[in-house]
Parts: structure tokens; sequence; C-alpha cells
């Protein structure tokens, strides 16, 4: 018995994430389908200044937990919108985690034995990426497996 393809892609709603995901489930399906874990990364507000979000007070924290219910509620929604692949089937396991976005992809990447990692390109360049950073070059680094990134 062959063990189903796993593959984890990032998603936060914007155009290179949805790209990203459409090659995806394009590619997935090629190859004969398989699962996509679709995950979204909440970064916590209070992220990288060590303040617990929970000293800031309950209006805070309860702020927090609805933006990763509505995450869990359109993500739900994204995967009960898609038609079948062409290809091989695909199943979808949406996910919200919270925490450093590279650091979460790459974890649950190895929790759930992804075969390959996906995330779509920003394509930040200069000052507004030495501010912001590059989340897909620290995933690439950071990852023991195959990345694929996908640029607009």
């Amino acid at each position: 018995m062959s063990t189903a393809r796993t593959w984890l892609v990032a998603y936060d709603f914007s155009d290179h994430a949805k790209l990203a995901f459409d090659r995806a489930r394009e590619q997935l399906s090629a190859l004969g389908g398989g699962r996509i874990v679709l995950v979204h990364v909440h970064a916590p507000a209070s992220d990288g200044v060590g303040i617990d979000i929970g000293a800031i007070g309950p209006g805070f924290a309860a702020r927090e937990d609805a933006i990763c219910q509505e995450a869990e509620r359109n993500l739900a929604a994204l995967v009960a919108s898609l038609s079948p692949a062409a290809g091989g089937p695909i199943s979808y396991e949406p996910r919200v985690v919270t925490g450093r976005i590279a650091d979460q992809i790459v974890a649950l990447g190895h929790e759930v034995a992804a075969e390959q990692l996906v995330v779509g390109s920003h394509g930040r360049r200069g000052f507004e990426r030495f501010l912001i950073g590059s989340v897909a070059e620290r995933v690439l680094r950071l990852a023991n497996g195959p990345v694929l990134i996908v640029k607009s």
C-alpha cells in the first residue's frame, strides 16, 4: 500500500498565496493526488516585543482569538468552494496556528510529514525586505526538505 503524498501550503489570503495554492493543486493532482495541509499562520501583535498578550488585557486576547477564528472560517469556506482537481484526487486539511510564521510553517510541515512545503513570494526588495524579512527565504533556510516558492 502506497502512502499518499502530503504537501503543506502556506496561505495568508493574499494573491501570492492563492497562486501558490493553485500551483500546488495542479502539480499534486498531476502526480496522482494526495493531501494538502493548508495552513494560515497568525503572527500575534505581541510577537517580537516580549509582551504576554494576557498582560495587555482580556480585550486584546479576545481580539487575537477572533482573528484566528475568522481565519479558520475563511479557510473552511475556501476548501468548501473548491471543485475537484483535474487529475488525481486531493483531500484538504485546513489549519490555523499562531507564532512566528516561517517557524510554524516548517514545524507543521515536519509534524504532518509533508514531503514538500509550498509558499508564495511577495517579492519584497530593498529596505522593505530588510524591515519585514522574507518568510519564503526563512522557510527555505529552515526546511529539511523541498520547498516550492511560487512567484507571481
